[in-house]
């Protein structure tokens, strides 16, 4: 008999003791790529979407985007070289915005993945098959049941019951697909509560858990399940983390910081965890063999057979539009607006589209003045109402921003999704005014009379662990609540946000807890919101300066505010990029006339533009004296 290869052994020494009854398979969609099963990749399956749903070259365009703000793939191994690519789009949120926009058919939309629905077993489904008929137990990410016919297939019965779990569903579940948790409406919710017991039971259960096939990219459910234990709470559990690769097998040096989330939450939650990178079959021959079990098959070729759709132009240039729009992809947004490719003919909706983009051109006093002729009496009068606060906000208009929101506010039913966005901006306009020094005795005295900002009613805490205290345990239930869960959300994380900021206000000082900034800014970019995601880096940057930070160089910090500048500019935000000269430490980093240009681009009010000059001034006079600042944000001299 052949000896294991020295690495694989040594990962396996991990399983010393253990036999398959205690073990859980964990398996995601790399077990049922090989043939006959032949299924598309993760990656394989975002380009048919993008390719069925979505104008020609999409993909190329937001890869583009990802590549200039920095989202990139990172290395699960050191063996990987090359530069980090762009990273995919995130494949529900495609999905999501091909289903949303296709109405009157969408359950059509799910048979881009009628090959899951036939899919045949190949022999990784037979390993975990003879797994679960030695006892063991099985959970998956897959919606197919390949798992299911090998077993039925070779054990001649069908699973025990409780044998295989599919925590987002399988199509024996939902057949016609609506209820698979393959859109970002039916995941970045997280789990429903009767799920997020039966995962946290599957966990706590066995002694040893082994990855198959699986990229952990589950943010919004798995990850937060895990990240909401207790310490300690899986002390005991051995996980073995098998990445498939075609490098001989090694034992990855895995930070503490993993490039898979999931594997340091694990850690957190007391479980040790243990990376292998080589050829699975030489991990399932040795598992095999120790448990008895028959050897693996040799691979077999793949036969792919990708369904084939009818999309109409007019159904992708609208599923492109809401993608965009979800992406946080202003400038294609507005391309898409000026062509007349929006498949928008609501006037609430262009209006929002319309909202958005003056927002984020920092033509706040155009926005407001649009609020303003909006019918009062139109379905959005609540955008209405909260919009023109904001845009007096924006602008530094604290004064009137309160007195309008304050008003506004008092005529508002409690509870309602209304009184949270007009408390919101409310609360913002409060923060701001004590960072102003002209109005910081009024925000002082606003804010011993203010109770802290209330959470959203039917969001609760667990919002943010990943479980949704809903009473229906079937997501057919919940489904019909998705667009009001998400708005929940949604205003849970401004609220929390913003409460965080007045209660360190309270306390006489800055946030020193940057943790809430971090968790939105990963929110955003998991959902993948561009603009969400620079927005809370904006504030990760604003809250977590230090003028005695003797590691933050003038460079460092000029690297940090420009590389935020040019990505918003990209997205086509201009508000995004020039307020960058607002961040504390400006005087550092943005020459005068840098600043001048900032300040005269965007529809500040006269009297906030005096008061953040004559705030920044003094600051940069004194930084040139002392020698320093003499290359500006953009690269020019200054001299």
């Amino acid at each position: 008999m052949t000896a294991p290869d020295p690495a694989v052994a040594e990962a396996m020494a991990l399983l010393d003791g253990i036999g398959p009854e205690e073990v859980l398979l964990w398996s995601g969609a790399g077990i049922s790529v090989e043939g006959p099963t032949s299924l598309p990749s993760g990656p394989e399956l975002t380009s048919r979407v993008f390719d069925t749903f979505f104008e020609p070259g999409a993909l190329a365009r937001v890869l583009t985007y990802h590549q200039v703000v920095g989202l990139t793939t990172t290395p699960l191994c050191e063996r990987d070289t090359g530069l980090p690519a762009a990273r995919l789009p995130r494949l529900e949120t495609a999905l999501d915005a091909a289903a949303r926009a296709r109405p009157d058919a969408f359950p059509d939309t799910f048979d881009i993945l009628d090959d899951v629905r036939v899919a045949v077993p190949n022999r990784l489904h037979a390993f975990a098959a003879d797994h679960i008929a030695r006892g063991g137990r099985h959970v998956t990410a897959n919606f197919d049941t390949c798992v299911e016919r090998a077993h039925e297939a070779r054990h001649g019965r069908p699973v025990p019951p409780d044998a295989v779990h599919h925590f987002h569903l399988s199509f024996a579940d939902s057949p016609d697909g609506k209820e698979l948790g393959a859109t970002l409406s039916a995941i970045r919710t997280g789990f429903p509560a009767a799920e997020a017991t039966r995962m946290r039971a599957l966990l706590r259960s066995p002694r040893a858990v082994i990855v198959l096939g699986y990229s952990g990219s589950d943010y919004f459910d798995v990850d937060r399940l895990v990240a909401a234990l207790p310490a300690d709470d899986l002390r005991g559990l051995r996980v073995l983390w098998a990445l498939h690769s075609a490098h001989p097998p090694h034992l990855p040096d895995v930070p503490a910081e993993s490039a898979i989330p999931l594997q340091s939450l694990l850690r957190t939650a007391g479980a040790d965890v243990r990376v292998v990178c080589g050829p699975t079959d030489l991990l399932l021959a040795e598992l095999a063999r120790r448990w008895g079990l028959p050897p693996p098959d040799a691979p077999r070729p793949r036969t792919p057979a990708a369904p084939r759709l009818t999309v109409t132009d007019a159904e992708r240039h609208r599923a492109t539009f809401l993608l965009y729009r979800s992406l946080g992809l202003h400038r294609e947004v507005r391309r898409l607006l000026e062509e007349g490719g929006t498949g928008a003919d609501d006037p609430v909706e262009l209006r929002s589209v319309r909202s958005q983009l003056l927002w984020e051109a920092g033509a706040w006093s155009s926005l407001r003045r649009m609020w303003r002729r909006a019918p009062a009496d139109a379905p959005d009068r609540s955008v209405r109402a909260e919009r023109i606060g904001a845009c007096l906000w924006a602008q530094g208009r604290l004064l009137a921003a309160w007195l309008w929101l304050r008003r506004q506010r008092s005529g508002v039913a409690e509870g309602s999704d209304e009184a949270y966005a007009l408390e919101e901006t409310l609360n913002r306009v409060v923060e701001h005014m004590h960072r102003t020094p002209d109005l910081r005795p009024l925000a002082r005295r606003l804010l011993a009379r203010m109770p802290a900002a209330p959470e959203p009613a039917g969001t609760p805490p667990a919002q943010e662990t990943g479980e949704m205290q809903e009473t229906p345990d079937t997501r057919a239930a919940e489904a019909a609540r998705d667009d009001n869960r998400l708005r929940r959300v949604a205003a849970f994380r401004a609220l929390q946000d913003v409460r965080d900021s007045l209660d360190a206000l309270r306390r006489g000082g800055p946030r020193d807890d940057h943790t809430h900034a971090d968790r939105s800014t990963t929110w955003f970019r998991e959902s993948g919101d561009l603009q969400g995601m620079l927005s809370y880096r904006h504030r990760a940057l604003r809250d977590g300066y230090r003028a005695d930070d003797a590691a933050v160089t003038d460079e460092a910090l000029r690297e940090r505010y420009e590389q935020l500048l040019t990505a918003n500019l990209f997205l086509g935000s201009r508000a995004g990029a020039w307020r960058v000269a607002l961040l504390p430490g400006a005087h550092r980093v943005f020459a005068v006339r840098e600043y001048l240009f900032a300040l005269a681009t965007l529809q500040y009010g006269w009297w906030h533009r005096f008061r953040l000059l004559a705030w920044y001034l003094p600051r940069r006079l004194r930084h040139r004296a002392a020698g320093a600042g003499r290359r500006t944000l953009l690269g020019r001299s200054t001299r």
